[in-house]
C-alpha cells in the first residue's frame, strides 16, 4: 500500500486581525492540522499541511491568497529543522535539539504543530510567566500547542502541570517535547469549554474570540493567576471589557498578554 502524501500550502497575512480569524477558521475546520505560524517585517505566513485528497473550504481559498507548495509531511519537517535555530525568551533559551544546549535550555521539537517560541503571543506569555512564583504552584495550559508554556513552567518550578489541546497532533507533539526536557507533564485531548477544577496559575495563548467565549471557563479554573495571550493590540478593550483590568499587560510586535491576579 503507497505511503499517503501530504499536501503543503502557506498563507501569507498582513493584517493581525485578519491573522487571527485565518487561525480560527483553520482550526475550526481542521480541528486535527497542525500549522507553522512564521512572522517576519510585520507579516505573518502560516504554512500547514492537508491530506492530497482533501479539498480547501471556498470560504477560506477565496479570501486568502493561498500558495501550494507541494511538500509530503516528512519533507516539510526536514525543511523545518533546518528553518528552526532557536530564539532567546524571558531569560531562557528555545532551541531545537539538534543544537548545543544545556540543562537550563528548553528543548523543542519543531512538528505539525503551532509553537516554536518563535511568535510574539508566545514570547509575551513567558514573560508573564517569567515573573511569577511558580515554585510549587499547579498549571494548567489551555491551548497548548507543541506545550512550551507548560515545559518552561515545570522547570520553573510548578509541582504540577497540565496541558490541554483540542488537536491530538499537539498533544503528541507536546509529549515528544516534555520528554526531550526530562519533565513530567500530563498532556491531554480536552475540549476548553469542559474544563473543570482548581489550579494555582491558569495560561491561555489563544486567539480573542475564544478567550471571550472561555471567560465562564477560565476564571473559575484559576485559584491565583490567569494568564491570557494571543491578544491582538487592536482588541485590547474587547479583553478589559469582558474580564476586567488585568493587574499587568505586556506588548511586542502588534500583540499583547495580560496578567490577572485572583483575590
Amino acid at each position: 500500500m503507497p505511503e499517503k502524501k501530504f499536501k503543503r500550502y502557506a498563507i501569507k497575512v498582513e493584517d493581525e486581525q485578519d491573522f487571527e480569524k485565518l487561525l480560527a477558521n483553520l482550526h475550526e475546520r481542521f480541528p486535527n492540522m497542525g500549522y507553522l505560524v512564521q512572522n517576519a517585517n510585520g507579516t505573518s505566513i502560516v504554512e500547514f499541511y492537508l491530506p492530497e485528497d482533501a479539498k480547501l473550504p471556498e470560504d477560506i481559498s477565496q479570501r486568502w491568497p493561498i500558495e501550494e507548495l507541494g511538500y509530503d509531511n516528512q519533507q516539510w519537517l526536514d525543511d523545518l529543522r533546518g528553518k528552526f535555530k532557536g530564539v532567546n525568551v524571558a531569560g531562557t533559551r528555545i532551541l531545537p535539539p539538534w543544537e548545543e544546549h544545556c540543562e537550563h535550555d528548553l528543548l523543542i521539537y519543531p512538528g505539525m504543530a503551532f509553537g516554536t517560541g518563535e511568535h510574539a503571543s508566545t514570547q509575551l506569555a513567558l514573560v508573564l510567566l517569567s515573573i511569577l512564583p511558580l515554585q510549587g504552584k499547579s498549571l494548567l495550559d489551555v491551548g497548548t500547542g507543541s506545550g512550551i508554556l507548560a515545559i518552561y513552567a515545570k522547570k520553573r518550578g510548578c509541582s504540577k502541570v497540565t496541558g490541554v489541546d483540542i488537536d491530538p497532533i499537539s498533544v503528541e507533539n507536546a509529549l515528544d517535547n516534555a520528554k526531550l526536557n526530562d519533565v513530567d507533564i500530563s498532556f491531554e485531548v480536552a475540549d476548553a469549554y469542559e474544563l473543570k477544577g482548581e489550579y494555582d496559575v491558569v495560561s491561555a495563548n489563544l486567539v480573542t474570540d475564544l478567550l471571550l467565549g472561555l471567560r465562564e471557563v477560565l476564571q473559575p479554573l484559576a485559584r491565583e493567576f490567569l494568564v491570557l495571550s494571543g491578544i491582538p493590540f487592536e482588541d485590547y478593550d474587547k479583553i478589559v471589557e469582558s474580564f476586567g483590568e488585568p493587574y499587568l499587560a505586556v506588548f511586542g510586535e502588534g500583540w499583547s498578554a495580560f496578567l490577572y491576579r485572583r483575590t
